[in-house]
């Protein structure tokens, strides 16, 4: 905000600056960069407006946006002036003495007078047809010519110092738009983030929701079960109740059956002590019957023991006896397989040498050929 208002004051100070001084001087326009300027701006913008989507419901971003839109205005057009506008300082800042008196045009930073002023009192030159000028063309300075000209000079450079005037007002829109931007953003993030918390505590919400749905479930299924055991221990009350009257019941009947059986049983035991002597001499002579079948026991033990050592060594003769056959066996293969290799080289040998002695018989037979018919040659050539 403070180079923004410092930029305002160094507006304001130009533009009370270029009226205090009426200085005639040609700036070069540059229209189409003015127009791109503003442009880009327009163009930055809208792209302001259409990279905010979170800003289209409320008010205040809205509000904003045209305030920075709408203050930025859009520097004058300058294609309509005249082209004399376009003539530069230095061509004006002296005429040629051939022209009459030399006219000086004073700068902004010279302290001397700003109104075009002449050596010789403003006098022109007073010929009738002047010559032809760059600048100005036919027209002389002296007349309403170069009156007009002056003037339109000066309207000229007014309307450049406002044009700059406009493009420093222009940056600071620019910059008051960046600032604009930025804070737009921010609250843009801000609005993001509320969304996501509201929507987070609206997730948040619908399960504790859920969770007092299954609490409250889980409170009725509890509340039954509550119920059911008030109900199961009131039947249960009444069966102990049940229960120890029967049991009651049952021991007295258990003391009266034992008190019983005692009588019993001391009747049986008087009735019975002469079979019970009875019993005790079926039994000696039971035991001596057992220690006798113990003797033949061990006796059969010893001879099972005997058995069994002979029959383990019996089993390790075998074992030797069936180890040595499969080495037999064994040796019997590798004797065979040798053999049969044996006779297999000699078979393939013996085809060797048959061959050999049939190609030998074959030679032979050729040699002895040429030798009879070389020896028939030899008979013929002596004959005649």
């Amino acid at each position: 905000m403070n180079s923004l208002s410092g930029s305002k004051v160094s507006v304001s100070q130009l533009s009370t600056n270029s009226h205090s001084h009426e200085t005639i001087r040609s700036v070069p326009l540059d229209i189409d960069q003015l127009d791109s300027s503003f442009n880009s701006s327009q163009k930055r913008d809208e792209n302001l407006t259409s990279s905010m989507p979170h800003s289209i419901g409320s008010d205040s971003h809205l509000s904003l946006q045209n305030t920075t839109i709408n203050s930025f205005k859009a520097p004058p057009r300058l294609s309509s002036f005249n082209p004399v506008s376009g003539i530069n300082r230095i061509s004006l800042k002296q005429f040629p003495s051939e022209y009459g008196s030399a006219l000086t045009y004073s700068n902004g930073n010279s302290d001397g007078n700003n109104s075009p002023t002449s050596e010789d009192n403003n006098t022109v030159p007073t010929s009738s047809i002047s010559p032809w000028n760059s600048a100005v063309g036919r027209a002389s300075l002296g007349g309403k010519s170069g009156r007009v000209i002056e003037r339109l000079m000066g309207e000229n450079d007014m309307l450049k110092r406002e044009l700059h005037i406009e493009r420093l007002r222009a940056e600071e829109q620019k910059q008051a738009v960046k600032m604009a931007e930025g804070r737009m953003e921010a609250l843009a993030a801000e609005y993001d983030g509320k969304l996501h918390e509201a929507a987070v505590n609206k997730t948040m919400l619908k399960r504790k929701e859920r969770q007092l749905a299954d609490l409250r479930l889980q409170v009725e299924v509890e509340k039954s079960k509550a119920t059911v055991a008030i109900e199961s221990e009131r039947i249960w009350k009444e069966q102990i109740q049940k229960v120890e009257e029967e049991s009651k019941q049952h021991v007295e009947d258990a003391f009266n059956y034992a008190a019983m059986m005692d009588a019993r049983n001391a009747a049986m035991t008087n009735h019975w002590k002469e079979q019970g002597n009875e019993v005790n001499r079926a039994v000696a002579k039971l035991s001596k019957e057992i220690e006798e079948i113990n003797l033949e026991r061990k006796q059969d033990d010893k001879r099972l023991n005997t058995l069994q050592g002979l029959c383990d060594q019996q089993a390790t003769l075998l074992e030797e006896l069936l180890e040595k056959r499969n080495a037999i066996v064994l040796k019997h293969k590798e004797y065979k397989c040798s053999q049969e290799e044996s006779l297999r080289d000699i078979k393939t040998s013996a085809i060797q040498v048959e061959e050999k002695s049939e190609l030998l018989l074959a030679e032979t037979q050729k040699v002895l050929g040429e030798l009879k018919w070389a020896l028939s040659l030899k008979k013929n050539e002596r004959t005649p």
